[in-house]
This record gives C-alpha cells, sequence and structure tokens, in this order.
C-alpha cells in the first residue's frame, strides 16, 4: 500500500499509477477483472507487475518467459543500495539488455 499512496502523491510522477496488491489474472486480465467486479485503473493493463520476494519473482519471470515465448521481460532487484539487474543464462540477450537498461533507468532515481 505505500507505493499506491506515493503514487497518489504524485511522487512517481503524474502519469504513473500504482494499484495493489493485485491478483496476477486481474493484473493481466481485463476479463478477469470484469468476472470478478474489480474495479481498477490498470487492470488487466498492468505494465509492471511487483513481487514480495526474489522467489516468487523467479517462478513468474520464468514462467512468463517459457509461457510467451515470444516475449522479452527485465528484471531488476529493489531495495539495496544499488538496483541489481537480475538475469538467467537461460534469457535472451534482448532480456538481457532490457534488464540493464532498467537498472540504469531505476538507478538514476
Amino acid at each position: 500500500r505505500f507505493l499506491q499512496e506515493e503514487s497518489q502523491k504524485g511522487i512517481f510522477g503524474d502519469d504513473v499509477v500504482v494499484e495493489g496488491p493485485l491478483s496476477f489474472d486481474v493484473a493481466i486480465s481485463k476479463k478477469a477483472a470484469e468476472t470478478k467486479g474489480f474495479k481498477s485503473e490498470v487492470a488487466g493493463d498492468a505494465d509492471v507487475l511487483i513481487v514480495p520476494s526474489i522467489e516468487v519473482g523467479n517462478v513468474l519471470g520464468k514462467t512468463l518467459t517459457f509461457a510467451a515465448s515470444d516475449t522479452n521481460l527485465a528484471g531488476v532487484v529493489m531495495g539495496a543500495k544499488t538496483p541489481i539487474v537480475l538475469v538467467s543464462r537461460s534469457d535472451s540477450h534482448e532480456s538481457k539488455l532490457y534488464s540493464i537498461a532498467l537498472g540504469a533507468l531505476v538507478s538514476r532515481k
């Protein structure tokens, strides 16, 4: 809820919306949100998914990578002194590049 409250204050910019917690199906599927009667500005159209631990992130990342093989993902661990770029040996070159770029962007804030 902290990130959501900070977003409402505009700390991330005027065009950034943070909501949560959301279930995975609601975050990625407008139909699931509608079926559940969940009203949300980002439901079914989330650009970023934040997970509570590296283990959860690893499972989610691997699932998305192999279930949607035509996509590229970027991973960064937050909370340390600087962002930690998170890649897998099996990631595509593009996903590795996107993770590095995301880490660089995050480190500027």
